[in-house]
């Protein structure tokens, strides 16, 4: 395993091995990330300084080429939430990167004007950006490319260089690694973009007949599984409307209320007058990806990636707008201005709520009437939040920093954040836990990176019988008869196991819609085609268990406890309209006990006892906590 470190201060690139020990103990993508992380990178330091670290890398299924796993990893310690973060991006810049020499980049210091990275086989070198500076998304990616598609590029929008802490990583367009405010660590190391060009380095797949095999009959049964297949045929649109819609789970009006309005307008029925194609990330058989245009009128859109259901939500009803064309061009705008679709969306709604309440006036939006429902808000408001300007230098700063900044104005006024969605400052994503899910209130509350419906996995698939991913064999408790029952049905030791299955994708390189049939025990069996090496899934499962742990020991370290692994507190109310009005969590605290109780966490620090950090051989941790 090789490392590319890159030093912006002295401008230089410098590979090394990785050490071989502790490969076979993290084995690739996030694991390599935080191990490096809490290796190298000192405590309190400010994402946004020359310290801070990012780490790029891919997991060994993904250099193998393995069904689904065209996954590229960024770590680095969050601008957002002050904590880890994490993100993830499909498309090809991971395969790319996989046919290079390096399974990882780590990116340190900042450079005395604007630079990119360029990384062919063994080689990479850093580039003058002066000229790309200022450019889009679209224009940078078209610059680099000069129309060639053996070059992939990962780069950042106007967000990323004015330090919007949302601003995403954008590769292939449309492609975007958009939690946690990776792109304001880029733009804040004067890091324009990373671009990679087919390599002629060959995977090297211990047994390639069988590996291909595999694959094959793996691939086929992802095409035939109705619920996996369906993403090909229906998008995420399509897939996550038509099974919230009806149950009064698809959020409006800031979480509020679920949407009452005419579902046909936001669906993917809706969307199919302007889709051009299905797309797919390197490797997936699936094709679950959206491209669209709007030929003509008033949001005339270039043709690109999406929407996906994330941005069309938040984008959309959750702002109370529900005209597909505006949704499509609002997309748009973030990818290629460069800015995570979920935390925009949440910040505009959270915005629009404000001024309905009076915290913020024509005033302080410079005229601006933000009004529910209306898309041309949304338009001006992602321009101004991209740009920091006006009232989008506060909401740039996220629903958490704007929410104290405009309590602050309004004395007299209860706290703004009784009604910003965020946990430990990442914005809350389209899945209400009162209604969807129950182990989304405890994967909101609980997880490394703060709010998040995907990362490591989606657990809403254990209220589904039949959708356990292979984890009965490890003791996943069966599906709860009543799907919204809080207590004594085994939700935390459901939600461990889910978890580490999650864990797993982002450590090997896959992508989390394959979980359903990438069990554990086929996981270990790829893994041990692609490298000789023998390993169980219980073995896999403890890998994840470790690197998890550590992630829980980097946040630690930073300083959270219990009391940051809370929700907002409108998720702690009950939804005040729609279908599913009056549905509320009611036994949050008790919840989070069992979790902590399965992970084996101190109840009432939220650090993972000592017993564990051994048993996980993380013994370098305890003097640091």
């Amino acid at each position: 395993m090789k490392l590319l470190n890159v030093d912006l201060n002295k401008g230089q690139v410098i590979a090394k091995e990785f050490d071989e020990d502790l490969r076979k103990k993290y084995i690739g993508g996030w694991g390599i990330g935080v191990k490096i992380l809490w290796d190298e990178l000192k405590v309190n330091v400010n994402p946004l300084g020359p310290e801070n670290i990012m780490v790029v890398s891919i997991g060994p299924f993904t250099r193998a080429g393995a069904i689904g796993s065209g996954s590229v990893f960024y770590e680095f310690k969050s601008p957002l939430t002050g904590l880890w973060g994490e993100s993830r991006s499909g498309g090809e810049f991971g395969s790319m990167l996989g046919r290079t020499e390096f399974d990882a980049v780590v990116i340190k210091g900042k450079a005395s004007k604007p630079v990119y990275l360029f990384i062919k086989n063994g080689d990479a070198e850093i580039r003058d950006a002066t000229e790309l500076w200022g450019k889009t998304v679209y224009e940078t990616t078209r610059l680099l490319t000069k129309g060639r598609k053996d070059i992939s590029v990962a780069c950042i929008g106007p967000a990323g260089e004015n330090k919007v802490l949302f601003a995403a990583i954008m590769n292939d367009y449309g492609r975007a690694a958009g939690r946690c405010g990776g792109g304001a660590i880029m733009g804040a190391k004067n890091l324009k973009a990373i671009a990679v060009t087919t390599g002629n380095v060959e995977a090297k797949i211990a047994d390639q007949e069988h590996f291909k095999q595999t694959m094959k009959g793996f691939a086929t049964r992802a095409q035939m599984l109705g619920a996996v297949a369906g993403l090909g045929r229906d998008g995420t649109l399509g897939l996550n409307v038509r099974g919230l819609y009806p149950i009064g789970a698809l959020p409006a009006r800031n979480f509020k209320t679920s949407y009452q309005g005419d579902v046909n307008k936001v669906n993917e029925k809706a969307l199919a007058k302007y889709l051009l194609k299905r797309t797919s990330c390197h490797s997936c058989v699936l094709g679950g990806g959206r491209y669209s245009e709007v030929k003509e009128g008033k949001y005339k859109t270039e043709p690109g990636d999406g929407p996906e259901y994330e941005a069309a939500d938040m984008l959309g009803p959750n702002c109370m707008v529900d005209d597909m064309e505006a949704i499509i061009h609002a997309n748009y705008l973030c990818n290629t201005l460069g800015l995570d679709v979920i935390s925009t969306g949440s910040v505009i709604a959270f915005a629009m709520e404000a001024f309905e309440k009076g915290y913020l006036t024509k005033k302080d939006t410079q005229g601006l009437e933000l009004k529910w429902g209306n898309p041309d808000v949304v338009m001006k408001l992602i321009k101004l939040i991209a740009n920091q300007e006006g009232i989008g230098k506060i909401l740039a700063q996220g629903v958490r920093k704007a929410a104290t900044e405009i309590t602050k104005r309004n004395p007299n006024l209860i706290p703004a954040n009784d009604f910003a969605l965020h946990v430990k400052g990442l914005e809350v994503p389209a899945h209400d836990p009162r209604i969807d899910s129950k182990s989304f209130a405890i994967q909101y509350a609980i997880t490394p990176r703060g709010a998040c419906h995907i990362h490591p996995n989606s657990p809403a698939g254990w209220d589904t019988p039949g959708m356990d991913s292979g984890l009965k064999d490890y003791g996943l408790p069966p599906s709860p008869k009543i799907r919204l029952q809080e207590l004594e049905v085994g939700r935390g030791k459901a939600y461990r196991l889910f978890a580490l299955h999650g864990e797993l994708t982002g450590i090997l390189g896959t992508c989390t819609f394959y979980n359903m049939l990438l069990t554990p025990a086929l996981m270990a069996q790829i893994y041990s085609l692609i490298t000789g090496e023998h390993i169980s899934g219980g073995e896999l499962l403890k890998v994840a268990e470790r690197v998890w742990n550590l992630k829980r020991c980097f946040n630690v370290r930073e300083g959270a406890n219990r009391k940051d692994d809370t929700l907002p507190k409108r998720l702690l109310e009950q939804i005040a309209g729609g279908l599913s009005s009056g549905a509320a969590i009611e036994h949050f605290e008790a919840m989070i006990d069992e979790v902590y109780e399965a992970f084996e966490w101190d109840k009432e620090t939220g650090k993972p006892n000592i017993k564990k950090i051994k048993e996980l051989g993380l013994e370098e941790v305890l003097k640091e906590l």
